[in-house]
């Protein structure tokens, strides 16, 4: 979950995303079901932290200005200790 909020604060593009594309795209998302996707995006969404953009074709997912302030206040430092602890273990 926090992966894919730091894909949107971070795409450097900064333009919506599908369901498809961040399975697609994320190396650390790869293996996820895509129903699992779902759900993590509905509850990102349910917090605020996302906005989604419906269209007739497909469903678009971007940050919220929440999303943001949150990356930038603790999610961004969380996953940089848990990715340090994980490269410390290797």
């Amino acid at each position: 979950m926090l992966s894919i909020l730091e894909y949107l604060c971070t795409n450097p593009e900064n333009m919506p995303v599908t369901k498809y594309h961040i399975i697609s795209k994320l190396p650390s998302i790869k293996r996820q079901r895509p129903d699992r996707i779902s759900k993590i995006m509905d509850t990102l969404e349910k917090r605020g932290l996302v906005k989604s953009i419906k269209t007739p074709n497909a469903t678009y997912y971007s940050r919220t200005e929440k999303g943001y302030a949150e990356y930038a206040g603790w999610v961004r430092n969380f996953l940089d200790f848990s990715r340090s602890i994980v490269q410390d273990d290797e």
